[in-house]
């Protein structure tokens, strides 16, 4: 029977995959899932079901020790270590913007280094997870590295050429950029380890990642898009109450301007929800090894049409009571007005565009905190949120990024989920945590 390894498992990547393994492909596919974590978090805390005699959560392992120490932590604290057949790695640091997470291993290492740092530290990390699992179970069969939208240049929209839809033959992007993106280290690496062991591997690619996570996680979207729409009806009422609240009497429209340039509202992409990630995983590692292994690199995205901030933003801002509507066009004047108008219409009777989301959070932190003590919330989640990477995902990302999903399909795998849909269920998610106020 399978054992999963989730390195990383309080994250929105981990936490799915230790949520989906339960059942996905079936409820008796592993016969014990453990998972990694930072600090302490028990199955409660992680909404799993703790009468499950299968999940196991747990903390202290130290990956940046020697691979020696590695193993003897994994011996100490992982039941049954010696059965684990699948790792599944999602814990990265990501040091772009200052944003990211590690949910893998304690980590020391100076950020003033940017991506140089986060390279090294990265490899070195999954070199040492996977050289202690070799050691201590002679069973691993696979391992599934997720990587992501990196690998295609999307950090680098005015230094590389990016050919949408994006595929995975796609080559790499040239060099010097080429050397801050840790993946193809990664990729290197596992393709090396691997190399006449009984075990494979497959690199798996999501675009932006939509879902839960029972801890904070500074790159999680749909968090923070909640808390910016929860604050926004705060200050401003519904469309149903207007700004006087329940019962001010007449209908006031409520609009929410797209926080974003139009260029930006506009472009294409292609979001991955957090469940169709972790059963893409799952399907590489367990249903069709034979397919996905030999380090095939595979993209994963919800699935259907190719989606855009204009269509979405609506309907978001919806479920919360409000109007999306488009950004206001650039003043005539501006370049940004040339570039409007290179979409679909003119830049004339432009108004002013609306604060950032991090600037509104900001002014507006005291109804983050009324509604937290209404609701028994984290007073502090507003402004401790990384603003900086919604505006990145939402202001600066405004290219098309879409993704080419024909290898995916090819293998077998069809699971899917309207883009909206997969917010919703996040949001849900999120309430029943208490990281967001009820609607």
């Amino acid at each position: 029977m399978a054992h999963a390894l989730i390195l990383g498992a309080s994250g929105i990547s981990g936490w799915s995959l230790f949520n989906q393994a339960r059942t996905y492909p079936t409820p008796t596919t592993f016969a014990r899932i453990t998972g990694t974590t930072n600090r302490p978090l028990t199955l409660e805390q992680a909404r799993l079901p703790a009468d499950d005699p299968r999940l196991a959560l747990v903390s202290g392992i130290d990956f940046t020790k020697s691979v020696d120490e590695v193993a003897a932590a994994l011996r100490d604290k992982v039941p049954d270590v010696e059965t684990v057949s699948h790792v599944f790695y999602t814990g990265n640091v990501d040091f772009a913007n200052n944003v990211g997470e590690v949910n893998v291993a304690y980590i020391d290492v100076d950020v003033s280094k940017g991506q140089a740092a986060a390279a090294a530290a990265n490899t070195e990390l999954l070199a040492v997870a996977v050289k202690a699992v070799e050691k201590v179970s002679p069973r691993l069969a696979f391992v599934v590295l997720q990587t992501g939208g990196k690998g295609y240049g999307l950090m680098y929209p005015d230094k590389v050429t990016l050919r949408t839809p994006l595929r995975e033959d796609a080559p790499r992007i040239p060099r010097p950029w080429a050397d801050e993106v840790f993946y193809y280290a990664q990729h290197d690496l596992l393709r090396d380890l691997s190399r006449g062991k009984n075990w494979t591997f497959s690199e798996i690619r999501p675009d932006v990642i939509v879902g839960f996570a029972p801890t904070s996680n500074a790159m999680n979207m749909a968090r923070g898009i909640g808390i910016y729409l929860s604050v926004w009806r705060r200050v401003f009422g519904t469309t149903t109450t207007g700004a006087g609240g329940l019962g001010s009497g007449n209908r006031v429209e409520v609009e929410v301007p797209f926080p974003g340039s139009l260029r930006s509202y506009r472009a294409t992409h292609t979001d991955t929800n957090q469940d169709v990630l972790s059963k893409m995983e799952i399907f590489a590692a367990v249903v069709n090894p034979e397919g996905c292994g030999g380090g095939r690199a595979f993209n994963v995205a919800d699935g259907g049409a190719v989606i855009s901030w204009s269509v979405v933003w609506p309907r978001l801002c919806e479920r919360f009571g409000l109007i999306g509507v488009a950004p206001p066009p650039p003043p005539p004047s501006s370049e940004a007005a040339i570039d409007a108008e290179a979409g679909t219409g003119t830049a004339s009777g432009s108004t002013a565009p609306p604060p950032s989301m991090k600037d509104f959070i900001a002014e507006h932190d005291d109804a983050w905190v009324a509604l937290a003590r209404e609701h028994g919330l984290d007073e502090g989640a507003a402004r401790e949120y990384n603003w900086d990477f919604l505006h990145v995902m939402l202001v600066e990302c405004d290219f098309d990024r879409e993704y080419d999903l024909t290898r995916v399909r090819e293998v077998g795998f069809e699971e899917g989920v309207d883009t909206v849909e997969g917010y919703f269920v996040a949001w849900e998610r999120m309430r029943s945590a208490k990281q967001l106020p009820t609607v």
